[in-house]
């Protein structure tokens, strides 16, 4: 590493260290229960319903999907039908 990169480098870690000092960040670790008190408690049942709606969702989005490969399969079967219908037919001229 050349000096040059060695400055630069150290300009933007003294630029960040002073922006977290403003935000009040000091990187420094705090006792968990202190933070622990201050973070809201949420029940699992609120986001049970969340992750059930999620999962019924994906399964009617995979069912959908099942319809449409179907779906596409028949139209890409009529579309060799008819390719090898046309080629036929140009073959008898």
């Amino acid at each position: 590493m050349t000096k040059r990169n060695y400055l630069r480098i150290k300009r933007i870690v003294k630029e960040e260290l002073g922006r977290l000092n403003e935000e009040g960040l000091s990187g420094e670790l705090e006792d968990v229960e202190k933070v622990a008190k201050d973070v809201p408690e949420t029940d699992a049942s609120e986001y049970a319903n969340a992750l059930e709606q999620d999962i019924d969702f994906m399964k009617a989005l995979k069912i959908q999907e099942r319809r449409l490969v179907r779906k596409l399969k028949r139209i890409q079967e009529a579309r060799n039908k008819l390719r090898s219908r046309i080629l036929k037919g140009i073959e008898k001229e």
